[in-house]
């Protein structure tokens, strides 16, 4: 009798091995036409972003993505567009000369009244030796920044009428602020300069048309993917949210990521980011809750979600760049929608190493 419940159990742990290797392999074919169709970063935490043809992978997330950040005065918290909409209306522009001269514009402009700018120039260095160091915060995580001038803090406050002041991080080596323990690929992995919470975004054009095909029925605005503020704009996947079975992917030749898992979705994106105003019926927000809301892991709540959050592999190698334009394949998919973190993908992400 113990050898044929014995023989049963073998079977059918056998039966799941071939199911996840199924799956694996399908999910390497299923997108195999997608590339990334735009690249952005956003060198000031909530204000407009830029979009860039290549940048460069570091260790904080993408060449000048989220380096810099407003925080109050009175908290020392993270200042964004959830509170300030008005953030959307100043233009960062940021370069970095030979000599290591760190050049930040920021450009101020509400339709009309004409363009306010403040130029911040500093040293690379001076941020780690000579700048004063606060403990700031966001969400959950604290941690050490070097402050800039008083004449940014003094230019900001008038802007958002709120007593605040602008950091950045102390150098890219040393900023520190761990990922997710649960979502880390190395014990190294940082969650990036400023961000919520992971280095890289990404999103679907295919996921953004079908929004604006369920904003269209609802007879609200269409929206860009400016909105959702990714880093990473893919296209040519096989169907909308095609990217909510995605575990890992590979970007041109030699460039990983692990999707951690989904991004669940505040008030930003009902903010335009050209005006910097706030869309007065909570757009796309209360069309997406008809389709996009859901259980990301048993343990969390229901929420709205859109795209995907990263981390790199290869955050100690150096020289690796994202292009527009570059192929991007699944590597691995997931056992369920949205089921990163399940314990079934994760056999399936080391089965991906033999396969």
């Amino acid at each position: 009798m113990i050898f044929f419940v014995l023989g049963l159990v073998l079977l059918g742990g056998l039966a799941l091995v071939a199911l996840l290797v199924g799956k694996v392999v399908s999910s390497k074919t299923k997108d195999s036409g997608a590339f990334v169709s735009e690249l952005w970063i956003y060198p000031v935490k909530s204000c407009k972003g830029i979009r860039v043809k290549t940048s460069q992978i570091t260790r904080l997330g993408l060449t000048w993505d989220r380096r810099f950040m407003v925080a109050e005065s009175k908290t020392n918290l993270f200042v964004s567009q959830r509170k300030y909409p008005k953030m959307a209306n100043i233009e960062p522009s940021v370069s970095q000369d030979d000599d290591g001269t760190v050049t930040l514009k920021l450009t101020y402009n509400k339709g009309g009244h004409g363009a306010q700018s403040h130029v911040e120039k500093f040293k690379v260095d001076d941020a780690k030796t000579k700048f004063p160091k606060e403990q700031v915060k966001v969400w959950g995580d604290t941690m050490s920044a070097a402050r800039l001038s008083d004449k940014a803090a003094k230019w900001l406050t008038s802007i958002l009428s709120l007593d605040c002041y602008l950091v950045t991080v102390i150098s890219e080596s040393e900023h520190s602020r761990p990922a997710p323990k649960e979502y880390r690929v190395s014990s190294s992995d940082q969650a990036g300069g400023f961000p919520d919470g992971f280095p890289y975004l990404l999103a679907s054009e295919e996921s953004l048309a079908l929004v604006n095909a369920k904003l269209k029925q609802d007879k609200a605005p269409q929206i860009p993917m400016d909105r959702f503020r990714p880093n990473i704009v893919v296209k040519g996947v096989s169907e909308p949210f095609a990217e909510d079975y995605w575990a890992k992917i590979r970007i041109g030749d030699d460039i990983h990521f692990r999707v951690a898992k989904p991004c669940s979705r505040c008030s930003m994106p009902t903010v335009d980011q050209k005006t910097g105003t706030r869309n007065k019926d909570n757009q796309p927000t209360r069309s997406m809750r008809k389709f996009r809301l859901f259980r990301w892991v048993k343990s969390s709540k229901a929420d709205v979600y859109f795209g995907q959050n990263l981390i790199n592999y290869q955050t100690t190698q150096t020289g690796l760049s994202l292009s527009e334009g570059a192929p991007v394949s699944v590597v691995c998919g997931t056992w369920s929608k949205g089921g990163q973190a399940s314990k079934l993908t994760s056999i399936m992400l080391h089965l991906a190493k033999f396969l």
